[in-house]
């Protein structure tokens, strides 16, 4: 008998969306077809007069190539932006730039072979900024491979005229507050950067220092003798040249010890510690004296000569050193605080680029940190040298050279924080944290931080615009203000250093013999003036979200927050979300150094963007992340399931247009799963936990696969195209497609907008970035998920009989089985079990078993197995009835 071919007469699937992405060659044919139709655009005309949501994006430097920790920042922002948009929100997204500073003022002068004391202000200021748009261009065209939601019409850098008119209006806004102001006092200074840093442009390294106790030779004191000597310690030796007093703590007790002798003072609670480290054999405690006791004693300092005096420190503790402690004014915060109040010699012997300058002749021309070496010679020789070791610590470093700072008193020009901190922390109350830790962080540092430094003496920024009259006062007043905010308005900042003070002053301030200011302001207060500074479309700040890496809590979230509440009384931002850091599979971070750096324009063109978004949403973001070639071809294999998921669902509803019907039996289940993850997907969206998205829609994927999609490929290939159970499935199928969909193209825009293209939809719009998400109206309801909870387990049971019987070479697969059921339950009774289980056969009995079914026959229509007499020739008789009908 010829065996005949049923193919034919199956409902094969179908769908012309391919099976292999080619995400390399697709993403550029989508990025054109958003831009070439103004999808954007169109989205933002559709959501007008919505509520908004601003995500207001913190500008990354225009310097260099994009890192992976950039494509991260990035990615996460739009998925935030399209989903926002797709829920109805106007949610315009304005890029942004940094572009001043020292980096790119280094890479001038370094391209130049020149030192920016050889070459003029204004002729660095041009090329600079020539520089930063072209690394703008390059920076723009990456990012647009990232394939974000923007058409990149409208961008902002910080060196547009227009911002920087604004950010000078915050600046004289300010300043009229009285909130800005001049003074000297130790600021953090980078000798290899010849310029003050703010704190959140130090970092801290481990670094080697000298660790010395030196003897300071008393002449005069109410308590000690002639030729006794105070013990301090120090890890900065070159500090002694500037040295003007020493502080002890007035309620600390304080012991005169003989050794070799001489005597020397250190505190009381310290002895038995010091003796053992400057391993003293022999010695005697002469007498025992009172802290407060020891003021009006004068030393002569040992480098400098100067005789100066002993004063109360408020800082001096017995954790470390003497109890004794070396005061340099200009050298350090607390050193500063003491020696104005005392009246103690300011001795600045450092020069800017970190050498030391003729206040004291032999060490005149030394880079700061050699002196050390000259100065721990010279006290040995004379005596003066206790001990010296050398210790590992952790020290501030320049973060852009990577270098050691120093704390050097300068001229510098301050926002005053303490006078607005209290604001600063109750405004922070209102902003929303989605980390635990986030608003601790930040909060504690407001309450820790000092007055902000925002002077830089470099060239390349934003002009400090104060006039200095006759007597070298600072002069700003509205007058002059808006009369040079006229001029840059029509020349820009440029002409500050290009007009002389005459030409830059109203005609009544001329003549006057008045100069200008020569520094410029740090780039924290150029991008925490954003706020302002950017046109919104119109829309004022607080803006609904800022979105940046967690140093960021230091940097822009730090000083945006400062500049705000001082200008218009509140935080420019109504929740901030952070995350991580890139480190590779060891746990180490990404650096240049260690070689272990990946480039995301390589995995786009390998693997395409829409892996690397799908990397970026499962990924634990808050923390640092890991990333390596194995990680992304991980994401890579999880990206191909949902692709061949959306395959499967597009490919059996080529013959199906979307119509409500009603639902029973499992499909009714499969509809309250999918109904109960919607509202799980929308609140892990709202609150920025993307990782939950991809994990919840890839378990549902997984056991969509693994149960409703295995069990209704027979009915729908086998049965009548309008079977009112085929539909029942195209009806789930088309929803759980959809869902899928719009769930998914805020992560993987481009896979989900050619899938789109297939989506048979009535109404349908020219992009998936035009529909809208959907909107959540029950709660979760687990009833018929209870309800099927005993079907689930008895499969698990059964199947695990199953498993067992292929291992033992009884069966090959499920379908072969004769399935036994002991059970009383009617609601298993009720099910059609053969279908359910895709077994040959079931029957109820008093044990629950699996065998072969014997003697059947496979049918060569639905491959399914039966009993001779539900058979005609070599087909069932379902699909007898459904080939004649």
């Amino acid at each position: 008998m010829e065996k005949k071919d049923y193919k034919s007469t199956l409902n094969m699937p179908q769908t012309d969306f391919s099976m292999k992405a080619d995400l390399n060659i697709k993403e550029p044919q989508f990025l054109n077809f958003w831009l070439d139709n103004n999808i954007y655009q169109q989205a933002l005309a559709k959501n007008k007069n919505n509520e908004s949501f601003i995500l207001h994006d913190g500008p990354p430097y225009a310097n260099g190539s994009l890192h992976t920790g950039h494509a991260l920042n990035k990615i996460l922002k739009d998925i935030v932006i399209r989903y926002k948009t797709m829920c109805g929100f106007y949610s315009p997204y304005i890029p942004g730039w940094d572009t001043h500073g020292l980096p790119i003022e280094n890479k001038i002068l370094s391209e130049m072979k020149l030192s920016h004391t050889n070459i003029s202000i204004i002729e660095l200021r041009k090329k600079a900024a020539q520089y930063a748009l072209e690394q703008i261009e390059i920076q723009k065209s990456q990012f647009q491979k990232l394939q974000l939601f923007t058409d990149f019409k409208k961008i902002y850098k910080t060196l547009d005229k227009s911002y920087e008119i604004e950010q000078l209006k915050l600046f004289y806004s300010l300043y009229q507050k009285g909130l800005i102001y001049k003074g000297l006092k130790p600021v953090y200074w980078s000798p290899t950067s010849q310029s003050a840093l703010a704190e959140a442009e130090v970092e801290y390294q481990e670094h080697h220092s000298p660790s010395i106790f030196v003897k300071f030779k008393v002449i005069e004191s109410d308590v000690l003798s002639p030729n006794d000597y105070l013990i301090i310690w120090t890890t900065t030796p070159w500090t002694l040249i500037a040295n003007s007093g020493v502080a002890i703590n007035k309620d600390f007790n304080y012991s005169l010890i003989k050794y070799n002798n001489e005597n020397h003072l250190i505190a009381t609670d310290l002895i038995d510690k010091l003796i053992k480290e400057w391993e003293w054999s022999d010695f005697e405690i002469i007498k025992n004296i009172k802290g407060k006791d020891l003021i009006n004693t004068k030393y002569i300092s040992p480098i400098n000569n100067n005789i100066s005096p002993v004063v109360f420190g408020h800082h001096v503790t017995l954790e470390a050193g003497t109890g004794l402690v070396h005061i340099a004014p200009l050298f350090g915060e607390d050193d500063f605080i003491i020696g104005k109040k005392n009246n103690l010699n300011m001795i600045m012997h450092i020069n800017d680029d970190g050498t030391i300058n003729d206040a004291i002749g032999q060490y005149k021309g030394i880079f700061y940190e050699d002196a050390n070496k000259t100065i721990g010679q010279f006290l040995d020789e004379n005596n003066l040298l206790v001990k010296l070791k050398f210790i590992k610590h952790s020290y501030p470093h320049d973060w852009r050279t990577k270098k050691p700072i120093i704390f050097r008193g300068t001229p510098q020009w301050f926002v005053s924080i303490n006078k607005i901190k209290d604001n600063i922390l109750d405004n922070l109350k209102n902003v929303k944290f989605y980390s635990t830790w986030g608003y601790n962080r930040l909060s504690n540092m407001i309450e820790n931080r000092d007055d902000w430094t925002i002077s830089r003496q470099r060239a390349w920024g934003v002009p400090i615009i104060i006039f200095y009259d006759e007597n070298n006062e600072p002069i700003l007043n509205d007058e002059i203000f808006n009369h040079l905010m006229n001029i840059f308005a029509k020349e820009g900042t440029n002409s500050w250093y290009e007009k002389s003070v005459d030409e830059l002053l109203p005609a009544k301030y001329q003549n006057l013999n008045w100069k200008k200011e020569k520094d410029i302001m740090d780039v924290w207060f150029d991008s925490g003036s954003s706020f302002i500074a950017v046109d919104v479309e119109n829309i004022k700040p607080p803006f609904d979200l800022y979105l940046e890496g967690s140093d960021q809590y230091r940097g822009w979230f730090n000083s945006s927050l400062i500049n705000s509440v001082a200008y218009i009384g509140k935080a420019p931002y109504k929740a901030i979300v952070s995350h991580g850091f890139l480190i590779d599979e060891k746990g180490r971070k990404m650096s240049k150094s260690l070689g272990n750096g990946i480039d995301p324009m390589v995995i786009i063109n390998k693997y395409g963007a829409d892996i690397l978004r799908l990397w970026v949403a499962n990924s634990e973001y808050f923390n640092d992340i890991s990333i390596s070639e194995n990680i992304i071809k991980q994401s890579a294999e999880m990206y191909r399931k949902i692709r061949n998921t959306i395959r499967f669902l597009l490919s059996n509803l080529s013959d199906y247009q979307y119509q409500k019907i009603d639902l029973d039996g499992v499909h009714l289940l499969i509809n309250e799963k999918l109904n109960n993850l919607k509202i799980v997907i929308k609140e892990n969206y709202d609150n920025y936990q993307f990782i939950n998205v991809i994990k919840n829609i890839n378990n549902f994927i997984i056991d969509l696969s693994s149960f409703y999609l295995s069990i209704t490929k027979d009915t729908l290939y086998v049965e009548k195209k309008d079977n009112q159970q085929r539909r029942m499935i195209q009806f789930n199928f088309y929803n759980i497609l959809e869902f899928l969909l719009i769930s998914l193209a805020p992560i993987l825009p481009t896979t989900c907008e050619e899938a789109y293209q297939f989506l048979l939809k009535d109404n349908k719009k020219v992009s998936i970035f035009l529909e809208n998400f959907y909107s959540i109206e029950n709660k979760k309801d687990n009833k018929l998920e209870d309800v099927w909870k005993e079907f689930f387990d008895l499969k698990n049971e059964i199947y695990k009989l199953i498993e067992e019987q292929i291992q033992n070479n009884l069966i090959k697969r499920s379908n072969e089985a004769k399935v036994f059921i002991s059970t009383n339950s009617e609601f298993i009774k009720s099910l059609n079990l053969k279908e359910l289980l895709m077994v040959g056969k079931v029957e109820f009995g008093n044990k629950t078993s699996v065998e072969l079914f014997q003697n059947s026959i496979k049918c060569q229509r639905c491959w399914n197995h039966f009993e001779q007499n539900e058979m005609i020739d070599d087909i069932c008789f379902r699909c007898s009835n459904v080939i004649n009908n």
